[in-house]
């Protein structure tokens, strides 16, 4: 149980909201959704999205509403 280290890293991606304010590619995980929006690496707009994982979400999402 040792201490956490301050989080060094410069470059974070930058994760998707869904409707509910929850991180895209964990939605369950509120802690996770109120972490990102803290440090300021979650966004709304899908421009400045650059986790991959919320990109290929965005995408599927996309694609399901053009169909139906």
């Amino acid at each position: 149980m040792g201490v956490n280290p301050k989080d060094t890293r410069t470059k974070r991606d930058r994760h998707a909201l869904d409707d509910d304010g929850m991180v895209l590619c964990n939605p369950r995980d509120k802690e996770a959704a109120h972490r990102a929006q803290m440090e300021g690496i979650a966004t709304e707009e899908r421009p400045a999205v650059t986790c991959r994982k919320c990109l290929s979400l965005l995408y599927e999402r996309d694609k399901a509403r053009n169909e139906g």
